[in-house]
């Protein structure tokens, strides 16, 4: 390769920060001059009478938005149709009426917060006309989802590698037109993160609070820049911290030597981590105080988020394996849910203290649920649901909506891990926290992700209100009065900001069809048919999207478009979607996009559906493109569209190639030739689809940048960068392969095993026809042989310790990733699967005989789901302690640790043949 990697744009470059900046009102080109027969005319302008008291002068915002909202349409202030904004009784917080007449609108509300969004809503009404007109008639709205929280797009999110704080510098992440754009989209409420140490000063910790002044000053400034347009900030924090070495999450062990009744549940004997015990007085005071030291210290907090349960070593229930092994001393004679409650409600005592109308937000945050130890999944969720049922009066409980939900894709079942935008939801388990939440007499929430999700991350918001449309709906019906509508991404202002800020409200339309058309008439007024019909395609194809968690995390929507291709085998990894590291570049491994919850022809027809029914979508928004010219808003609506598009024909594409790929070894000379001539065609196409990427990314900055990552993913010098090397691979690989086709050769004898380098095996048909293999140290001995339902392999290892275990990995197709089969002493068995539904069909037995360890795993072959059409498997065994490599067949020589993946590299195996 003759050129280098573009570097990442530097912070300066991130535009769309300016654009945030930008006047939120722009020159308004109407559609329609004459008002209809049920509309008033405000064409010669209007008298505005705001008499709503506002002594605090909070409601200035909205007033001055509504005039430039005026100025841009043209419309006079100095007008006879009078606008009047009052006071009246109203039954709850932010309420409010507007009515409309021929000759005046009177908006009232009890609060100003009510008369803000009714603001909103007037001017909404009057763009959804297509002109300086307003429907008249009497509408009452009513808040059905009270808290809205969503989140600074480019706000720092305090973990590495950047560990950007924005508590900790000078940057102001909430500039005014930025805030307007928010409450414009109905939100009124924000999340930025914290530690308590940073925050708090403690009386068990004399290490806690060294900078907090600095910090304190800042979310003071934040706190009150934002309720300037009706946001409240929510700190959110992953407290009480445990224990441990790692720095990022865990306080250091030494901050145990003098308080040892904090000294918790330990995790397991391989990890170094001790949970932070809250059923100690002392326990209780410290989140308690901590609570009350910040809410005392930063008047107007709106609320606290903290996960209880799911990410990090906090209280001594937060990992659900806990529930059923914990050796904490005084935890472990409780039940999971007094823990949580004593935990959610120490913090939420301290909070109200200083603001009684904080709320506390108690997120149990569970993505997936795997079996442990043989205990059934169903019995972890009976725990989940009964934590919910013990909900303190005074905390919000939170649930993510979609995780763990069954859903049907190709005639079969899958399982929703984390979140999801493609699907609806809500999960079972949902709703059965939500009904017993509601019993308890406590507040819902739930964690969705509004824009987008971790399915495509790289873009401002993926357009398919309908599908939170069905979430509202659903929310509605459940109770849920808050919603925290992002993570790191998903939060960019637009249209599914503007779909859920909407569906937040009673009366919600009856239909999902009137919802869309009244949605699409605010900023599409005279063309919303189409629009919708467009949104609909958007929609229908998104719902193919494989519900498949590694296709959301390492999966290809967000940045395949760079990726290059490889038609030489290479064998590297996926990079992860949500930060730089290791990989930094993705290699070939698309199996690891998939592993085990599809199989790749279910891959190619989803992705093949999702690009049909995306481009048909496309191809709405550009016919109606040309009356937009001069509207940037809604042109970058209709690139956003299409960036989207290239991103799934993209990922369609690199499927396709590599499928073609792994069978072209296996075929005759004319089908090679044929295929190769096609894989040519996707190279080619992957090209004007970079460029074509290009071109639109120069257009909008928001394209490429991940939140989460902090950067972009993909940006104009990487697509050209990306263009260059399939030019390179035109040029060089392409011709290397038809020549041996053209000579008759094998294609790549190595990598199919016609030429295998490295160990081999060949695996007998039974075990008298068995050969030993020894272990590189000699310590350890296996074979294997099989029949026609599967293999057995024995291992005789020497006795080391109880918590040494013998590991079988099996690479049962290239490019995917590894099952791991692992039996401990004790006969204790794992099934590392990389698939939500464990396989329960393989067996293991481990024996103490002679002194040594006889280990014998029997896999049958219904275990490989996704098996080649070769006969061949690669494979290694070794003996492990506390996950980590003793000794075995091949030495490791692992990569980075990945999430997921753990440290594999299929560079470890040998090969595995079948006499």
């Amino acid at each position: 390769m003759s050129f280098q990697a573009p570097e990442q744009p530097s912070e300066k470059d991130w535009h769309f920060i300016e654009d945030l900046k930008s006047p939120l009102h722009k020159k308004i080109n109407w559609k329609k001059e004459t008002p209809g027969n049920d509309e008033a005319d405000l064409s010669q302008g209007v008298a505005l009478n705001f008499n709503f008291p506002d002594s605090s002068g909070a409601l200035k915002t909205a007033t001055e938005d509504f005039k430039n909202f005026l100025k841009a349409g043209n419309i006079s202030d100095k007008g006879s149709y009078r606008i009047v904004t009052e006071k009246a009784p109203t039954s709850c917080f932010e309420e409010y009426t507007l009515e409309a007449a021929k000759d005046s609108c009177r908006i009232t509300a009890d609060d100003i917060e009510g008369v803000r969004r009714a603001l909103v809503f007037l001017e909404d009404e009057i763009l959804s006309t297509g002109g300086p007109f307003l429907k008249t008639g009497k509408r009452t709205r009513t808040p059905l989802i009270k808290t809205r929280i969503s989140r600074c797009f480019f706000g720092p999110i305090k973990r590495p590698p950047m560990n950007r704080d924005e508590l900790a510098d000078d940057t102001n992440y909430y500039p005014d037109e930025y805030l307007n754009r928010l409450a414009h989209e109905g939100i009124n409420a924000l999340w930025l993160t914290i530690k308590f140490e940073d925050l708090c000063t403690s009386r068990f910790f004399p290490e806690f609070g060294k900078d907090k002044v600095r910090r304190l000053e800042k979310l003071r400034a934040t706190v009150k820049q934002c309720a300037r347009y009706g946001i409240k900030i929510y700190i959110f924090c992953i407290e009480p911290q445990g224990f441990g070495d790692v720095p990022e999450y865990l306080h250091p062990m030494s901050y145990l030597e003098n308080n040892e009744y904090f000294r918790g549940n330990r995790l397991s004997a391989s990890q170094n981590f001790i949970d932070f015990c809250v059923s100690t007085p002392e326990g209780k005071e410290f989140l308690e105080d901590s609570a009350y030291s910040i809410f005392s210290d930063v008047p107007g907090l709106g609320g606290l988020i903290d996960i209880n349960l799911g990410e990090r070593p906090t209280n001594c229930y937060s990992c659900t394996s806990s529930f059923f092994k914990n050796n904490c001393p005084r935890c472990s004679k409780r039940q999971p849910w007094e823990v949580i409650a004593d935990t959610s409600s120490a913090i939420a005592r301290g909070m109200k203290k200083a603001n009684p109308d904080a709320e506390m937000v108690s997120w149990l945050y569970v993505p997936y649920i795997g079996g442990y130890e043989g205990v059934p999944i169903e019995q972890t969720k009976a725990v989940l649901t009964d934590i919910a049922a013990h909900t303190p009066k005074d905390v919000t409980l939170q649930f993510n909506f979609e995780s763990n939900g069954e859903v049907e894709q190709l005639g079969k079942t899958r399982i929703a891990l984390d979140y999801w935008l493609a699907w609806p939801g809500p999960s079972k388990l949902f709703e059965n926290c939500a009904k017993n939440a509601a019993k308890a007499g406590a507040r819902m929430s739930a964690k969705i992700q509004v824009g987008c999700s971790h399915e495509v991350a790289t873009i401002p918001f993926i357009p398919v209100p309908g599908n939170l449309y069905q979430k509202y709906k659903a929310m509605h019906r459940l109770g849920v009065s808050t919603v925290m509508q992002c993570w790191y991404f998903g939060s960019y202002p637009g249209l599914m900001n503007k779909a859920a800020g909407e569906l937040s409200f009673a009366p919600c339309p009856e239909t999902e069809e009137e919802f869309l058309t009244e949605l699409a008439r605010k900023s599409w007024a005279t063309n919303e048919d189409k629009v919708v019909k467009a949104w609909k395609y958007f929609q229908e194809g998104y719902s193919n999207f494989p519900v498949n968690l590694p296709f959301t995390w390492f999966g290809p929507l967000h940045n395949s478009i760079t990726w290059p291709l490889h038609l030489i085998p290479v064998d590297k990894p996926i990079e992860p979607s949500w930060k730089f590291t290791f990989p930094l570049e993705s290699g070939d491994r698309i199996g690891e996009c998939i592993s085990f919850g599809h199989t790749l022809s279910e891959v190619l027809i989803l992705l093949g559906r999702m690009n049909e029914f995306w481009q048909s979508g496309v191809n709405i928004l550009n016919e109606i493109k040309s009356g937009y010219t001069g509207n940037e808003e809604r042109l970058l609506d209709i690139g956003l569209a299409e960036a989207i598009g290239l991103q799934i024909k993209s990922a369609k594409n690199i499927f396709n190639f590599y499928d073609m790929r792994e069978k072209l070894p296996f075929m005759n000379r004319n089908e090679q030739n044929a295929t190769l001539k096609k894989m040519e065609d996707i190279a080619r196409q992957e090209i004007e689809n970079s460029l074509k990427l290009k071109e639109l990314c120069i257009k909008d900055s928001r394209l490429g940048f991940h939140s989460e990552a902090e950067g972009y993913k993909y940006f104009p010098a990487k697509l050209e960068y990306r263009a260059e090397l399939l030019k390179e691979l035109l040029a060089k690989e392409f011709p290397a392969v038809g020549k041996m086709i053209e000579e008759s050769n094998d294609i790549f004898p190595e990598y199919t095993g016609a030429k295998p380098q490295g160990k081999i095996y060949r695996c007998g048909k039974d075990a008298a026809s068995a050969k030993w293999a020894d272990f590189e140290n000699g310590n350890a001995k296996w074979m294997a042989y099989y029949d026609k339902d599967g293999i057995v392999f024995k291992v005789i290892s020497e006795k080391a310790s109880e918590r040494e275990s013998v590991v079988l990995e099996v690479e049962h197709r290239r490019l995917w990733p590894v099952q791991k089969f692992e039996i401990l002493e004790s006969g204790k068995m794992t099934h590392h699967s990389k698939h939500p539904i464990q396989n329960t069909e393989w067996k293991g037995s481990s024996t103490l005989i002679d002194k040594k360890i006889n280990t014998e795993f029997r896999i049958p072959f219904s275990v490989f789901t996704e098996r080649a059409d070769t006969a061949a498997l690669r494979i290694n065994i070794y003996t492990a302690e506390n996950n980590t490599f003793v000794s075995g067949w091949i030495s490791k020589n692992s990569w980075e640790p990945r999430l997921f993946f753990g440290d594999d590299n299929p560079e470890d195996l040998g090969w595995f043949f079948f006499e």
